[in-house]
């Protein structure tokens, strides 16, 4: 009886362990399947990652009826004055700046730009008013650049973040960029994901009119404005 029961015993220990054993191949064949899959899918999305082709594009975009506002005012009597209000800047104000876009690379767009700016006026001259430092700088800007196509239907939002005024950072002017040193952030839209540099062909000071953050905005279009264009160099 105890062999039998014995044989028994062995018999059905050794299908389990036949039928563990095929189990384990099975579940490690996997495993080595999935793990060397990942292994080359790191490999690859590491390695296109690391060489994918980047692609420069130049954007040119001509920008109207510009007006800086300079806060000079208190509360009580911003956007209060129907009329023009000419001011000067001076350091330590602040600027907020809105034009219409009417032109993206030659070619009818529409859109606004709009700038905040907190003023500095740095130079490596040591003169009243001015900000005594090693470089020529306007002030610390953010900006962007909201376009639209000439039907009005959205394309997308460039943001752009730096230096206002001053010489354009280096190698920029083989793109025309000579003024501003500013960092394209970002965007959306059919921007979403850029990177590049931002600032102007011509010098700002020259092109801005500037007003009171007394003068009600909604005359901004019916007064002479500025005009400036506006390069920025995109990299996706």
């Amino acid at each position: 009886m105890i062999p039998g029961r014995l044989k028994a015993l062995s018999y059905d220990t050794s299908g389990f362990l036949e039928g563990f054993m095929q189990t384990v191949r099975v579940s490690f064949s996997a495993v080595l399947v999935a793990l060397v899959g990942g292994f080359l899918g790191s490999m690859v999305f590491s390695g296109s990652g690391a060489h994918a082709a980047t692609t420069t594009s130049v954007l040119q975009i001509d920008v109207n009826n510009i007006t800086t506002y300079l806060a000079d005012v208190d509360y009580a009597h911003l956007a209060s004055r129907s009329e023009p209000t000419p001011t000067a800047p001076k350091p330590f104000m602040n600027l907020y700046g809105i034009g219409d876009i009417y032109a993206v690379d030659g070619k009818p767009a529409r859109g606004t730009w709009s700038v905040f700016t907190a003023l500095n006026f740095l130079a490596p001259v040591k003169s009243p008013g001015i900000a005594i430092a090693d470089t020529f700088r306007g002030g610390v800007a953010v900006t962007n650049f909201e376009i639209l196509n000439s039907d009005f239907s959205p394309r997308g939002t460039l943001m752009a973040m730096g230096l206002a005024g001053g010489q354009a950072p280096p190698l920029s002017g083989a793109f025309g960029l000579h003024f501003g040193n500013l960092a394209v952030a970002g965007g959306t839209g059919e921007f979403v994901g850029v990177r590049g540099v931002s600032g102007e062909n011509t010098n700002p000071t020259d092109s801005f009119r500037f007003a009171s953050t007394s003068e009600d905005p909604s005359i901004r279009r019916d007064v002479n404005g500025g005009k400036l264009t506006f390069i920025v160099t995109i990299i996706r």
